[in-house]
């Protein structure tokens, strides 16, 4: 596969998984922990889905970019993967707020839901789904930025 199509595909990948996943997981694996869940306001679950429609829009835009782009140039690839990861960044800033958390632990509707633990650190999925996914979109872009586009001859 040439270093441009593995780019895209990668950055496809990071925005797919940014549509995908939350919906998935959130909607409809944990939607009794979020949506459906009777202890939350309705305020509460209006920024849930907020956070749904934030990541297929950005999933979305990012998809977007990669198909209109004739060229792989560096700013359309470097926002392509941004968008792609906007979301999982704003996941993990968003569990070192105070008073939030990225497990399930001692909740009133799933249970006492323990994370599992590598080494006696806690390994949060949801953490670990949005590393990766941020990983990809950088290894993308990097791909993208190792590669000459047509823009740079012109």
């Amino acid at each position: 596969m040439h270093r441009e199509q593995l780019a895209k595909w990668l950055l496809g990948a990071a925005a797919l998984s940014t549509i995908i996943i939350p919906i998935g997981v959130d909607a409809v694996l944990l939607a009794k922990g979020h949506m459906n869940n009777p202890a939350w306001l309705p305020h509460a679950k209006l920024h849930c889905a907020m956070s749904f429609f934030a990541a297929i829009s950005l999933g979305s835009a990012a998809l977007a970019i990669l198909k209109a782009r004739p060229v792989s140039d560096r700013f359309s690839m470097g926002l392509a993967a941004f968008l792609g990861s906007a979301f999982w960044i704003g996941l993990i800033a968003a569990g070192l707020w105070p008073g939030t958390s990225y497990g399930f632990l001692n909740d009133p509707v799933l249970g006492n839901i323990r994370e599992p633990e590598l080494g006696g650190i806690t390994i949060y999925p949801n953490v670990v789904l949005g590393v990766i996914t941020i990983a990809i979109a950088i290894v993308g872009y990097w791909l993208t930025s190792q590669t000459k586009s047509i823009d740079q001859y012109r």
